[in-house]
């Protein structure tokens, strides 16, 4: 005998997909709690770790962790500010399928390369 499984029953309250505000505050908790859980899995890794081995590596999960703020901060903010940006986000993939492929590609390539430029202005900041 085969018994078959609804999938309403698995999804109890499930039915509606995280907002993008959700999902970046889950993000930021997980990342508030991986930086503080650092230095504990650390130390028992290796007893003999030093205060600056695992000071040194909880720097790349901060930096992490403020990025993720800096975004859903930003997000937040634009939503809050200005309504306009908040239908539109909910709309994008309704007005990114209107434009031709070349329009999509040069979409693409400027927020690629803008964002590439970003990243050299934070190494050439930091160094």
């Amino acid at each position: 005998m085969q018994t078959t499984i609804n999938p309403s029953w698995l999804a109890q309250g499930w039915s509606e997909e995280l907002t993008l505000k959700q999902k970046l505050f889950f993000g930021f908790l997980f990342l508030v709690i991986a930086w503080i859980m650092v230095s504990t899995v650390l130390q028992l890794i290796d007893p003999a770790i030093g205060v600056l081995d695992f000071g040194t590596l909880t720097v790349a999960v901060f930096g992490l962790l403020v990025g993720w703020l800096a975004i859903y901060i930003s997000i937040w903010l634009q939503e809050l500010l200005w309504y306009p940006f908040k239908s539109f986000r909910k709309q994008f993939g309704q007005h990114l399928n209107q434009l031709t492929s070349w329009q999509q590609c040069i979409l693409y390539f400027s927020v690629f390369f803008l964002l590439l430029y970003a990243v050299l202005m934070a190494v050439e900041i930091v160094f």
